[in-house]
């Protein structure tokens, strides 16, 4: 579930903000105008800090496991046909020879759908990845946007995915949107780490 940890709240470019701050600035009257406040969050740490993530984590890794077992598993037995019939060509009729060719064939196919149902672009993995990363994004998302409401914050960021080159400690929020999403999820964070 590398997307789990890789899921951010939606981007702004900085272009973006940028031309937003520009044209703030360049408005008539631009004097009167109130001051953009701005934030941001490393969705990256959020991710790692966060135990909800975490947990969402292990279940989609115990989820892979499983899935991978009975795939190596199924693989095993494909093996373990192609050699029997391997082994037995000589002694087999013509008719035997067919009919365990032909159930070879039907596992294989077999073992295809089962790999495309799993592994696929729409196979149950990726819904599974998909799943979490939305209740995880959701949870993220929800609290960052109650910070910047409670604390008037116009714009906040992901440092994350490079909008943010240089910010003074001061408007990082990561600590503080981690600490709320731990404590509504029962746990108490492991430590605070450094943003950009």
């Amino acid at each position: 579930m590398n997307r789990l940890a890789r899921a951010r709240a939606p981007r702004a470019s900085l272009l973006a903000v940028l031309t937003a701050c520009t044209l703030a600035a360049a408005w008539p009257g631009a004097a009167q105008a109130q001051i953009l406040k701005i934030g941001y969050v490393d969705s990256v740490r959020i991710f790692a800090g966060y135990s909800y993530a975490k947990d969402a984590q292990a279940r989609f890794s115990r989820e892979i496991d499983a899935w991978r077992a009975e795939s190596d598993d199924r693989r095993k037995a494909i093996d373990q046909q192609r050699a029997d019939l391997k082994e037995q060509t000589l002694a087999l009729s013509e008719e035997k020879r067919l009919e365990k060719e032909s159930a070879l064939q039907k596992t294989l196919a077999d073992y295809d759908q089962f790999v495309q149902a799993f592994w696929g672009p729409r196979g149950r993995a990726t819904e599974l990845n998909e799943q979490l990363t939305a209740d995880v994004i959701q949870r993220v998302r929800t609290v960052v946007e109650r910070v910047a409401r409670d604390d008037s914050y116009d714009l906040v960021l992901d440092a994350a995915d490079g909008n943010v080159i240089f910010a003074v400690k001061s408007l990082d929020l990561t600590d503080r949107v981690l600490d709320i999403l731990n404590r509504e999820a029962g746990t108490t964070p492991a430590s605070g780490g450094t943003s950009p």
